[in-house]
């Protein structure tokens, strides 16, 4: 990982991360460039996380950018790392541009918050198929059931936003999740909004 640049002209940490790429002056040059007219219409960054990965003919950029309510997460791939740059952080102004009154607004900084209890599920073993291999036949669906389970590896407790559906898409577009689960402003039910491979998306509400 390589260690935070700090752009000249900013006064927040721009750190540039090669995976697979060597990060020359020049692209560090590039990155800083591209990212000052971020700067011209974003205000409170607080820092900036630009990973560049290169594999055979792909090259993509990965823009985090963290403001002090908020964080907008961007990515693009094309086959040449310049243009890869250039596409991601056309993508991070259009969103900042598209959403800047609502990121500004007191409300989007004040959002009621509740907690809920989230459980994270360790994935099936690598060597499941091996163990399946070695059950007699008679006990094989059994067995199958039993080495298929998941293991809750940890607990966490995480904020269950009141938001809007208006909100709980600008939120999905800024941070680029799959999915998220939300409390509706509208009717105070709890939902999950995911995206589509579209890139659309679906909210499906939790009978309580």
């Amino acid at each position: 990982m390589a260690k935070p640049e700090i752009s000249p002209d900013a006064e927040y940490n721009i750190s540039i991360i090669g995976k697979h790429f060597q990060i020359t002056d020049t692209i560090k040059d590039y990155v800083f460039e591209k990212l000052t007219k971020v700067e011209r219409i974003a205000d409170h960054i607080i820092d900036v996380i630009v990973t560049l990965d290169a594999q055979k003919l792909e090259h993509s950029c990965s823009i985090l950018m963290n403001f002090v309510h908020f964080h907008i997460k961007v990515h693009a791939s094309t086959e040449n790392m310049y243009s890869a740059i250039d596409k991601c952080t056309d993508r991070l102004i259009k969103l900042i541009r598209r959403y800047k009154t609502k990121l500004q607004s007191k409300r989007f900084k004040d959002l009621s918050t509740v907690d809920i209890h989230v459980n994270v599920i360790k994935p099936l073993s690598d060597d499941l198929k091996a163990i399946n291999d070695d059950i007699e036949a008679e006990n094989a669906r059994r067995n199958q059931e039993k080495y298929s389970l998941h293991q809750v590896v940890a607990k966490e407790t995480v904020p269950l936003k009141m938001l809007t559906q208006d909100e709980a898409v600008m939120k999905m577009e800024i941070t680029g999740e799959p999915f998220m689960i939300y409390r509706s402003e509208e009717d105070q039910k709890i939902k999950v909004i995911y995206r589509r491979k579209d890139e659309n998306y679906n909210v499906l509400q939790i009978q309580t």
